[in-house]
């Protein structure tokens, strides 16, 4: 199998790691055996889809609904469903097993993204330090094409197990290094550490709406 190899270094010593579809993935570091509150996780291992076409509501990605309005997501059995316009939508599987689509049209680009999930109650902070874009209003979009710095990704809002918030990027592979470095640099006073796989799977756990039947 072809050896893919992620975007995003985080120069750490893995513990423990899993081989999944061609990727290394790091599930724990040495250095979280002292967990910081605020932690950064790279997804980009994650499998993703783009779906692109009129009629996306008529589409059910492994028998879940996409989200009917531009900014809204769906997070059900590890799937993670984004509007991002009323002809496209994005899919990011953050589970272990890769689902299985019945409807053509979906469009593989798991190695043309880098992704990082900003775990921790200061996320919004370290945000602000980057973008202009507010998701931490009450009446703010879960999700939203915006700038991090002057380079344009998708942001994604979650709330974790115990209601903990949390930031999903999405950007071009090329850009990997440039966000992993600003969140670093942001994140330096709120002690903002790397953490592998494993945690990050306990936090999203408590996203998860349970499926229907």
């Amino acid at each position: 199998m072809l050896k893919r190899v992620s975007p995003v270094d985080m120069s750490l010593k893995a513990e423990r790691v899993l081989a999944r579809n061609g990727w290394e993935i790091s599930l724990a570091y040495a250095a979280e055996r002292r967990q910081s509150a605020l932690f950064l996780t790279d997804l980009s291992p994650a499998p993703k889809w783009t779906l692109q076409g009129q009629g996306l509501d008529a589409i059910r990605p492994a028998g879940l609904s996409i989200p009917e309005k531009p900014g809204m997501i769906t997070l059900e059995r590890s799937l993670l469903i984004v509007r991002l316009l009323p002809a496209e939508c994005r899919i990011m599987d953050l589970g272990e097993q890769t689902p299985v689509f019945e409807e053509t049209g979906f469009t593989d680009v798991a190695d043309a993204y880098a992704a990082i999930a900003l775990v921790g109650t200061r996320c919004f902070d370290v945000l602000a330090k980057l973008s202009s874009i507010d998701l931490e209003g009450q009446f703010s979009p879960r999700a939203a094409l915006a700038p991090v710095e002057d380079v344009t990704c998708l942001l994604v809002r979650v709330e974790g197990t115990g209601g903990v918030p949390g930031i999903i990027l999405a950007g071009a592979r090329g850009y990997g290094h440039f966000f992993l470095d600003a969140l670093l640099d942001a994140g330096r006073e709120y002690s903002i550490q790397a953490a592998g796989w494993e945690r990050f799977s306990q936090w999203i756990a408590g996203a998860y709406t349970p499926a229907a039947g």
